[in-house]
């Protein structure tokens, strides 16, 4: 792929343009059109995508069956990392919205730069790091706006006036 694409994407900040040209060379870039699914809940199979273009809807199928909205991703923003790393399924399914393009990394090729020791896979290595710690001071951000939320206490009377 075009090493050009990933220029502006912060992911890459602190790389080389030569270093983001291997890179590039170990990815491929891949279209959607609204309502496609890119990454299906529950599966094992995939990479980690790079958002190029457009924005991507993040929903995850409750028990119950109900679909919930968790988040919206757009250009520079990266997903299916965890899911490569550990190997666990997909903990949710992300869906376009609207056209998408995006750099995709197979599995095989990211965890061989995570598993490297030469410059270019430790500055890779620090870009995914840079990643999740954004990626969890968000989740805690998003947990505290949670926690702050007024509760509401219901007791047994009141559930029987209801019903």
């Amino acid at each position: 792929m075009n090493a050009e694409r990933l220029l502006p994407l912060d992911y890459f900040r602190g790389m080389r343009k030569s270093e983001i040209e291997v890179v590039a060379g170990a990815m491929r870039e891949d279209a959607w059109w609204e309502g496609s699914i890119v990454v299906q809940q529950g599966e094992k199979k995939g990479g980690v995508y790079f958002v190029l273009q457009g924005e991507i809807r993040v929903e995850r199928r409750q028990d119950n069956g109900e679909i919930v909205e968790v988040g919206r991703l757009g250009p520079g923003a990266v997903f299916g990392i965890l899911g490569v790393l550990d190997g666990v399924a997909r903990a949710a399914s992300c869906t376009a919205h609207g056209s998408l393009r995006c750099a995709i990394m197979e599995r095989s090729d990211f965890l061989d730069l995570m598993n490297g020791a030469t410059p270019l896979a430790l500055r890779f290595q620090m870009s995914v790091l840079r990643c999740l710690a954004r990626d969890i001071r968000s989740t805690n951000s998003r947990l505290t706006e949670l926690a702050a939320l007024p509760s509401c206490p219901v007791n047994l009377s009141d559930l029987e006036e209801i019903f």
